[in-house]
């Protein structure tokens, strides 16, 4: 009896440990990130009944209002890496004078990131009225409820950072799950009477602005003292995090939303015909792909939890060991469950294609081209948590070069999943390669 009870009591406080682990790291409840993810799942799936399903007249609503959020998420990655590299720089092997930067970069993180917000709000308000690489949004009203959102999303991360610095990570986490439901609550009023993807933005704009409101709290700190800011904090190895930070973050958003990105250029006011297919791109195939799509990107941001403790738990570390790496291989089994799970529901047999038609068309192909991309996903976190900075580097290289083949080759539905796959485990070679030369050249 003995000896059948001690095993489920040990894995019991093995994954109660990982779960108070990752409270621990990110601040944010377990049941909280599960309730933020089911009214996400909701506010999603009320957008895709309203725009697509229920009014055949708006079809193409629903993909145009995702590439819209992938668009503001994009410019919102370079503070959230100057955020992740102040509060987890201290989660290092601690070295001679280690404290003294730490305690300076905890009392001027409020300082610092309000400052990154003010300087890269003024220059996404410029890059709007420059033309870019990327495909723009096909109305003016679009491109600035798009602006607009981006700097309150700015705001809300300057707002978590206040909360952060004051020790009022329940406050944060009570906001954040606020927002959450109040999309779908205002969505479900807005969207009925108008089911326009400028309707889904002022929805997003709401919701943002509860995150918003500790940022609102009046602070009198002139451009002197946010320069002296600035200059404490500056050190060369905090310098060299942050930029790996930014790299890693921007890669593995490119990674995972750029597809939704430039999947704009298929639809136009009217369906268009492949040059090379000769198969006409309808609204209805641009929103049911984006829908698609967020069944594939719900996997590699639900499994992120996992990595999270793994970063955690390797962070501290000089060096790797086995016990560090448990939480990648319970990461990888769960995304290729995931991914198999997902191939089989999107099936014409699946209960997926009853809910989002055509989803067969893509369903089973985004399910194979998440393991390559969650693969990256995971080693994109691991080489940050090890300081492996020039895998970093390099893994945000090929997310740059990933995008502009996708801009270049992805111009049908047909083309764009293959291109991913392809890019996708070019990238994972280019990566191992470089982490597999550093290695061979420490050894003996």
């Amino acid at each position: 009896m003995n000896t059948a009870v001690a095993p489920a009591a040990k894995d019991a406080g093995f994954f109660r440990r990982a779960v108070q682990c990752y409270e621990n790291q990110t601040g944010q409840p377990a049941l909280a990130w599960l309730l933020v993810a089911l009214a996400n799942f909701a506010f999603q799936g009320l957008l895709y009944y309203e725009m697509h399903s229920a009014r055949e007249e708006t079809q193409g609503e629903f993909g145009t209002l995702n590439a819209a959020v992938g668009i503001i998420g994009l410019w919102t990655v370079p503070l959230l890496a100057v955020h992740h590299a102040l509060h987890f720089y201290s989660m290092r092997p601690q070295a001679t004078g280690a404290d003294a930067l730490d305690e300076t970069l905890r009392s001027s993180s409020v300082t610092v990131i309000e400052t990154t917000a003010w300087i890269w709000g003024g220059f996404c308000c410029l890059l709007t009225l420059i033309s870019l690489p990327l495909p723009s949004l096909p109305r003016s009203s679009l491109q600035l409820f798009a602006l607009v959102n981006v700097l309150v999303a700015l705001g809300s991360v300057l707002g978590r950072t206040v909360c952060e610095n004051e020790n009022r990570h329940r406050f944060w986490i009570s906001l954040f799950v606020a927002a959450a439901f109040a999309r779908v609550v205002v969505a479900s009023i807005f969207t009925a009477f108008e089911p326009w993807a400028e309707a889904g933005l002022t929805v997003s704009l709401v919701a943002g602005f509860i995150t918003l409101a500790p940022a609102f709290r009046s602070r009198s700190v002139d451009w002197l003292a946010r320069i002296n800011a600035c200059r404490a904090i500056y050190d060369r190895d905090f310098l060299l995090f942050a930029g790996a930070a930014l790299s890693i973050f921007t890669g593995l958003y490119l990674f995972t939303n750029a597809d939704r990105i430039v999947s704009l250029t298929w639809v136009d006011a009217v369906p268009k015909a492949s040059v090379m297919m000769g198969a006409d791109i309808t609204k209805s195939d641009f929103d049911t792909y984006q829908a698609t799509g967020l069944l594939g990107r719900a996997l590699l941001w639900g499994t992120q939890p996992l990595l999270w403790i793994l970063y955690a738990q390797r962070a501290r570390l000089a060096r790797t060991t086995i016990p560090s790496l448990v939480f990648f291989w319970i990461y990888l089994g769960a995304l290729i469950a995931g991914a198999f799970l997902l191939g089989s529901l999107t099936q014409t047999w699946g209960p997926i294609s009853v809910l989002i038609q055509s989803a067969p068309k893509f369903g089973p192909t985004f399910a194979a081209v998440m393991i390559p991309l969650g693969l990256l996903q995971g080693l994109g976190i691991f080489s940050l948590a090890s300081r492996r900075y020039p895998e970093c580097f390099v893994l945000g290289g090929c997310s740059v070069i990933y995008t502009f083949v996708l801009i270049l080759m992805g111009r049908h539905p047909e083309f764009m999943l293959p291109y991913m796959f392809g890019a996708s485990i070019i990238s994972i070679m280019a990566v191992l390669f470089v982490g597999i030369v550093r290695w061979g050249r420490k050894q003996p």
